[in-house]
């Protein structure tokens, strides 16, 4: 699951902690309208490279709008040449998809005639370019929108490739089928839907070695795992066939058959052999996932992978010996409350060590490890964590990161030695923002990106000043070489806007724990006046809605711009969510949707205390996770929300796939969750009293087409609510044809978001004592939402 995101009063309990606004205050004579928020003309200019190791460092691929040729440029000197000439690659293989460079430069693979099949996976035809000859092949000669992945080896003429759920290797133009199972049951190379979504967010799960002699890949069996059906009534067409189309979904629910992992390695040299199992133990098979695979050598020698049983509270890793196919148990730990994050971050440094991440400790920071070895050396250390390791040098045996260290809302940069020594930060950690870096493919240079909360931009730094890589440049102190994008631009338009101020604070509960909040106030507040207020909430495990990114022209903007509307937008990151520690993530384990729901309502009656809130209108609106914690705050029976939006939610944890739902939840006994390990009856939105008693009503919102979270949870939760007596003065449902889970099939997205402001418009508006069913019966409009 993913998210989907949508006058001062003292109090004892209330520390305000406010942040720099995220602009200052436009003087300008316009309010942010819905055509605004949506119309794609408020973007931020960022700029993303694909870093080549081709030329000298600094160097990247990128495509010349004009002509289509590939050309490669230097973001240091400013020096380009065109690689390939769009007019030398044969015409099926023009205006690609995508491209990918062979490492060697000698050939381009470029992707064409893509259909996404789900978050991460699709299907596509490939062509071969061969940039010396200038001849272009296709990678299979029958291929047609069928192969599910192709990918350059390191070193070699080698691409593997899956299609058919089998795996293939293309050698110098010969093509190789490796396995013969797949099919339905089996996938080898590329993950099932489950591991997809929850495990790699990825499409592909196969890993040339460094020296492109051998790849690991994993194959899922799909025997046993119970498939769900979803029906297409317009099936991609814009007449409706008679008959729906069904898309056959093996989807392991809670409580049910998982796929079966398995690890295999092929040698290149030796493709005649087929592939070879791994053996090992460490988990039975019906209670294995196998997770983070990682090649930890210079060449084919070591393999490591880590293995989690069901419930994801046990890890063991694994060292393979490549010459035998055999596996020992290197590295194991247990967690008795909470769970353990796949945290996909181990990183070969040479010298037989290799960097992780851990949140052993209480709080996620890097580690060094000696293959082979279970006792690390701890790179970081703190209550903060570490988000990302963004590059490593070797040579110097100093990694690169961004962590919380300054606050959990924010992400600074830092350097350190591997041994833990000569921490620096790239950035002025004294002052708040939200930094990210792109390191070139040698390392010798980096853009820095500053991404908020004020105007972002982003500058060229070198990592080692007075060392450059690049020949041509002389780079002296840590000052930046160049501003890549400063948005200038952006900043013109903004500044003809009158824009919602944005701010930052942090609730302390009596309890003893705090959380992080973001408000966004009206375009034009007025502290004398009393304002609704909309709660967005995403809430779920490990996530975070408060960042302080930069957040300007969008959906919540014109929440609080339109003067029909002027709505307070609070995001409250409850207990559960990210980037503060297990400690304030892990009671949320086997009760998913109780805390959560009770510190929303605790921050809904701390807000409706302030001067400048309106406490008879007080909503909340949630997507996918953010949806369901929305109906369970509703099932609360609190007065202290007025109405809710429901969209896309889940409603019944049974009916979620079981490795996202299991992390969290743990087992279940019995299929209708009344004796599990965890009450899943209690988790489940199942109790009607709040709901008939929610003062202005409420909307639930769902994509027929949903392959994530199942229009079931929508269907079921509506006949719950009809069972237990809600009537149509409260329910307000609308599906959606044939969307997933982003609901945008056949334009539905302008839809979605029309409908949520008509129903705060409707909210606010509303009299005391009615519902927004009622007050609609009116006959009036919302301006603008025609």
């Amino acid at each position: 699951m993913r998210g989907f995101q949508i006058g001062s009063v003292a109090f004892a309990l209330f520390s305000l902690a406010l942040s720099t606004p995220l602009a200052k205050r436009q003087g300008g004579s316009k309010l942010v309208t819905f055509a605004d928020a949506f119309g794609g003309q408020f973007g931020v200019r960022r700029t993303t490279l694909q870093w080549t190791s081709q030329g000298e460092d600094g160097s990247y691929i990128d495509v010349d709008s004009s002509t289509g040729d590939l050309v490669i440029a230097n973001i240091v000197t400013g020096n380009s040449s065109t690689f390939v000439k769009a007019s030398d690659v044969a015409p099926e293989a023009q205006g690609p998809d995508d491209y990918s460079i062979q490492p060697s430069g000698d050939h381009v693979l470029y992707t064409t005639n893509y259909k996404k099949q789900y978050r991460h996976s699709f299907f596509a035809d490939y062509f071969v370019y061969n940039v010396a000859s200038k001849t272009t092949v296709p990678l299979a000669a029958d291929q047609s929108g069928d192969i599910q992945y192709a990918g350059w080896s390191p070193v070699g003429n080698t691409i593997a490739y899956v299609r058919g759920n089998n795996l293939f290797i293309w050698v110098n133009g010969t093509t190789t089928q490796i396995t013969k199972d797949g099919g339905p049951d089996v996938f080898n190379a590329v993950p099932d839907w489950v591991y997809e979504e929850e495990i790699f967010g990825d499409y592909k799960t196969l890993w040339f070695s460094p020296d492109g002699e051998q790849i690991a890949f994993l194959r899922f069996d799909e025997t046993g795992v119970p498939t769900y059906s979803i029906p297409y009534y317009m099936a991609g067409k814009t007449v409706a066939p008679p008959y729906p189309e069904f898309l056959d979904l093996r989807y392991p629910k809670v409580g049910e058959t998982n796929p079966t992992a398995t690890i295999h390695l092929l040698s290149l040299s030796d493709l005649a052999a087929g592939p070879k199992k791994i053996e090992y133990q460490s988990f039975a098979a019906d209670d294995l996932i196998i997770g983070e695979v990682a090649w930890v050598t210079d060449d084919h020698s070591n393999l490591i992978f880590k293995t989690y049983n069901r419930v994801q509270d046990q890890e063991k890793l694994l060292l393979v010996d490549t010459a035998t196919g055999a596996a020992k148990v290197v590295r194991e730990r247990s967690e008795e409350t909470g769970w353990i994050e796949n945290n996909m971050a181990i990183t070969y440094v040479g010298n037989g060590t290799y960097l992780d991440l851990s949140d052993t400790s209480g709080y996620l920071h890097i580690y060094l490890y000696e293959i082979g070895a279970s006792t690390p050396t701890a790179v970081t250390s703190g209550k903060w964590e570490v988000t990302t390791i963004l590059n490593v040098d070797a040579e110097r045996r100093k990694v690169y990161y961004q962590s919380t260290e300054r606050d959990s809302t924010e992400r600074h940069i830092y350097s350190v030695n591997f041994d833990g020594t000569g921490k620096k930060a790239l950035v002025n950690d004294k002052v708040e923002g939200y930094w990210t870096a792109s390191f070139s493919a040698g390392g010798g240079y980096y853009i820095l990106s500053y991404n908020g909360p004020n105007l972002p931009n982003q500058k060229l730094y070198a990592s080692n000043p007075g060392n450059s890589t690049n020949s041509t440049v002389a780079v002296r102190g840590n000052v930046p070489i160049k501003t890549i994008n400063d948005n200038a631009a952006l900043a013109a338009k903004l500044a003809q806007y009158t824009l919602p101020k944005v701010s930052w604070s942090t609730i302390n509960h009596p309890d003893g724990y705090s959380f992080n909040v973001m408000e966004r106030l009206p375009a034009k507040f007025d502290p004398s006046k009393k304002y609704p207020v909309i709660f967005d909430p995403y809430g779920g495990p490990n996530a975070q809605q408060t960042a302080k990114t930069f957040r300007q022209v969008d959906f919540r903007a014109y929440l609080a711009s339109d003067p029909e509307l002027e709505y307070i937008v609070l995001s409250v990151d409850n207990r559960g969510t990210g980037f503060k520690g297990r400690e304030f993530r892990n009671p949320v384990t086997q009760q998913l949707g109780k805390l959560e729901a009770q510190d929303q309502v605790y921050a809904a009656k701390e807000w409706a205390k302030k001067s400048y809130v309106d406490a008879e209108h007080i909503a909340i609106m949630g997507w996918s996770y953010g949806g369901y914690l929305a109906a369970k705050v509703v099932e609360t029976n609190t007065d202290a929300f007025s109405f809710a939006i429901i969209t896309a939610p889940v409603s019944d944890w049974r009916f979620y796939d079981s490795m996202y739902t299991e992390r969290y939840m743990k087992n279940i006994t019995n299929s209708d969750g009344t004796n599990g390990t965890a009450s899943y009856y209690e988790t489940s939105v199942h109790d009607a009293t709040g709901f008939k008693a929610i003062r202005g009503g409420f909307l639930i919102q769902h994509g027929t087409g949903d392959d994530n979270v199942h229009f079931q949870h929508s269907a079921v939760l509506v006949d719950t609510l009809t069972r237990g007596g809600v009537g149509p003065m409260k329910m307000n449902t609308q599906w959606f044809t044939d969307s997933d889970h982003s609901i945008n099939f056949h334009g539905a997205t302008a839809l979605v978001y029309k409908q949520m402001a008509k129903y705060l418009w409707l909210e606010k508006n509303r009299k005391a004592g009615e519902s927004v069913h009622q007050f609609s019966k009116r006959g009036l409009e919302m301006p603008g939402l025609e």
